[in-house]
């Protein structure tokens, strides 16, 4: 790994933090900001562009609260990761991670990226998650 790549890397793993801990604030705006301007967020439905993006996130969580009135959380624990440059610019990444709410470990996935450099930034252009395990009494669905 030369110089520029282990750059990308460490930047590639910054932006997968603070997009996962932005999320789990429903932090919008911070949220937006780790995707490109034309970025593509695929879920259910496909939202495509940053302000798209953070009118999704904006939106009212649909985690439940919890039997006690409180606001239910959520919270992603990103594990491994495999980051593939595709060229000094791109890079298709994969990211474990399991996903914590009142009921304890609630799913568990992978996101399936592609990041694109722009200027100095690396920000997600295509973001997939992929679910691959759900609890059988899971707060956000599967076994619901």
């Amino acid at each position: 790994m030369n110089e520029q790549e282990y750059l990308a890397h460490t930047a590639i793993a910054n932006v997968l933090g603070a997009a996962a801990q932005a999320g789990d604030a429903r932090k919008a705006a911070s949220y937006a900001a780790c995707f490109a301007e034309d970025g593509v967020l695929e879920l259910a439905i496909r939202i495509e562009g940053r302000q798209a993006i953070f009118d999704w996130m904006s939106a009212p969580s649909v985690i439940p609260a919890n039997g006690g009135g409180k606001a239910g959380f959520v919270s992603h624990h990103l594990t491994t990761r495999q980051i593939n440059m595709l060229s000094p610019i791109m890079a298709k990444v994969k990211t474990y991670w399991l996903v914590v709410t009142a009921i304890g470990i609630d799913h568990s996935g992978y996101y399936d990226d592609l990041f694109i450099k722009l200027g100095e930034e690396w920000l997600i252009a295509h973001r997939k998650p992929r679910t691959l395990w759900f609890a059988p009494d899971s707060l956000v669905g599967g076994g619901r």
